[in-house]
């Protein structure tokens, strides 16, 4: 009898070919289960993370020694800094066409420093408006991010300098504050690491600015800076156009226009690593707290730099006054008050989402329309937007505090051009012209939480030229709306619009009428060739047979003095009631007093009583501010 090796005294059975095979199998299928197990959560980790990293890896680096290598920077693929990890799929990558590479950074790079910017095709005008300006300024050295091979082939076909992303996010609006808006953040966050750890400085610019200086030579200005990034800080501590002076300067630094150095490049890193480790973390805040650790003066500089990240960098604060954010560059026009030109404006502290930040821009001539835009088969109407000096000076004469009380003279300022923006808006739909915004005029600014009627730190005077999104829904006004429930739509337009150099030839065919109200000092004057005088009070019949005939239909533009008295009460009460639908809809809200809710609804229809508002609160004898829904 055999025995077993060993173990004298076991006997060994015989071990037929079946049998072997049984457990060979057997073998293999519990190895196999268990690789499995192993490798399918990893597998998910890397396509759930990482592989947004895949098209970021440099084909130089693939081949540079005939075989696969590690990328540039490896931490980014790890839950740890400082752990190595192989490269994945990296033939893949190398092959793939628009990749953001060494080369291609190369090719742009000046001073081995590139502009980067990003977007999916929802932003195309965006995207189109951010590179004809950067060309406009004589910069070069820049790269767009397409985020879906829609923008990538468009862009290419324009001959754009891109890459591509693949992100595999949404080809609409982002939304901000929406899970698709910070998985957006979180692209940027690794696109500044992939860039700074191939080895250059990258300029990085959100889509939804302006550049209007060439700021490679600026950033040239501060070779000691590791980091140079963009503020929310709401005054300027410098009246030069050096860098702030921190901690004066102490805000929230902005991400959304950053120079990082590749000497900040394990800054990036880590960045990268703490998103990844916290789906809810702000990828903004995430900055702040990094490049904050560790942070101080360093008093005996010059350049205003200042120790950050432990004191293992340099960093400065951008001046609010030329790299401005939305409220510096748009609300408080901080360039125009100091007599400066910025370098780039940022859409910021606005409150009507995409539209609201191309029509900012808009206002500003600092948006590239096409030709189409400028052309209305019906014309265009713009009207007298002069406001009392009486309200003027109540805004500025207001004990301020956070009441209801002290937010009076801010609505009689608004509910005045309200007035006359109702007028326009029922012309405009009498006779399918394009309204031209006023310029508003506010008396308090708007923010998310309570104030006095400036931001606190803010440097606003008031009253001021206000953005449009300040008191009207421009999203609301740029949807189309069912006409059986609202009536004919209305387009509109900014109200520099006339004064943009493609409307020139608007300007030459003009048509104005006089509303003779209360011995109006242009009714006085008597009609002429250029002016025509109607009587106030008008029904829509009668407006029609005076503004849609003759030379006046046939003006490009149609201009009314004191529009607000041109109509009478309405003949079609079904008309009337869509009109009012519409225009409920327009209206924005102001925020806040010291309340809970604390933000005011404008209303269109202050001056009606009764009426129902927006939110079917009822007003017997007069609008009065109310807090809420």
């Amino acid at each position: 009898m055999a025995v077993v090796s060993g173990h004298p005294g076991l006997p060994r059975a015989a071990l037929s070919p079946l049998r072997a095979l049984f457990i060979v199998t057997f073998l293999f299928a519990i190895s196999g289960g268990l690789a499995y197990l192993f490798v399918m959560p990893l597998r998910q980790v890397y396509w759930g993370v990482y592989s947004r990293m895949r098209p970021m890896i440099s084909e130089q680096d693939v081949h540079a020694s005939g075989r696969l290598t590690e990328p540039v920077e490896p931490e980014l693929r790890g839950s740890t800094l400082g752990k190595r990890q192989p490269a994945i799929d990296a033939v893949h990558v190398a092959t793939r066409p628009n990749t953001l590479t060494k080369e291609l950074v190369r090719t742009v790079a000046i001073n081995n420093t590139v502009m980067v910017t990003w977007a999916n095709f929802h932003y195309l005008d965006f995207v189109m408006n951010w590179v004809q300006h950067v060309q406009a300024t004589g910069c070069t050295a820049y790269l767009v991010g397409a985020m879906d091979d829609t923008l990538l082939e468009l862009l290419l076909s324009k001959s754009v300098p891109t890459f591509g992303m693949s992100s595999g996010l949404t080809l609409g609006d982002f939304g901000w504050g929406t899970p698709t808006f910070h998985k957006m953040g979180r692209e940027k966050i690794a696109l500044i690491a992939h860039v700074t750890g191939l080895g250059f400085d990258v300029l990085i610019s959100d889509v939804d600015t302006v550049w209007l200086r060439n700021p490679l030579p600026y950033l040239a200005m501060y070779p000691a800076a590791d980091i140079l990034t963009s503020s929310d800080h709401l005054r300027n501590t410098v009246a030069d156009e050096g860098l702030e002076r921190w901690p004066d300067a102490g805000s929230a630094a902005n991400i959304g226009i950053m120079l990082f150095r590749s000497t900040a490049r394990n800054l990036a890193s880590e960045w990268v690593v703490k998103l990844q480790q916290d789906d809810n973390l702000w990828d903004q805040q995430a900055f702040n707290d990094l490049y904050r650790r560790g942070s101080k003066p360093l008093p005996d500089r010059d350049d205003r730099l200042f120790e950050c990240y432990d004191a293992t960098l340099k960093c400065g604060i951008l001046p609010v006054s030329i790299f401005c954010s939305g409220h510096t560059g748009f609300t408080q026009r901080m360039p125009d008050q100091l007599g400066l030109l910025p370098y780039v404006v940022h859409a910021t502290f606005q409150f009507s989402g995409t539209p609201g930040k191309r029509h900012r821009m808009r206002e500003r001539l600092w948006w590239n329309d096409a030709a189409d835009y400028f052309s209305s088969s019906n014309g265009f109407l713009t009207y007298d937007d002069t406001v009392p000096q009486a309200l003027l000076q109540a805004v500025a004469n207001v004990q301020r505090n956070f009441t209801l009380e002290a937010t009076m003279p801010h609505f009689n300022l608004i509910n005045y051009q309200l007035r006359q923006m109702r007028a326009a808006f029922r012309l405009a739909q009498l006779t399918g012209r394009a309204v031209i915004l006023p310029r508003l005029v506010c008396g308090m600014d708007r923010w998310w939480a309570p104030h006095d009627g400036t931001i606190p730190g803010s440097a606003l005077a008031l009253p001021y030229l206000c953005p449009a999104d300040h008191v009207l829904d421009l999203e609301a006004m740029s949807a189309v709306l069912a006409e059986d429930d609202f009536g004919p739509n209305l387009q509109f337009r900014e109200y520099s619009f006339l004064q943009n150099p493609l409307a020139t030839v608007l300007n030459t065919s003009v048509s104005n009428v006089v509303v003779c109200q209360h011995g109006h000092d242009a009714c006085l004057a008597g009609a002429n060739n250029t002016r025509r005088l109607v009587q106030p009070g008008l029904n829509d019949q009668q407006v029609k047979a005076i503004l849609m005939q003759g030379e006046l239909a046939k003006a490009k533009v149609l201009r009314v003095v004191g529009i607000e008295w041109l109509f009478g009460a309405w003949a079609d009460v079904a008309s009337e009631e869509r009109f009012k639908r519409r225009l409920d809809r327009y209206g924005s809200i102001w925020c806040c007093v010291d309340a809970h809710p604390g933000h005011i609804w404008y209303d269109f229809f202050f001056d009606q009583a009764p009426h129902q508002d927006r939110h079917g609160r009822m007003f017997e004898k007069g609008w009065r501010p109310l807090t809420g829904p």
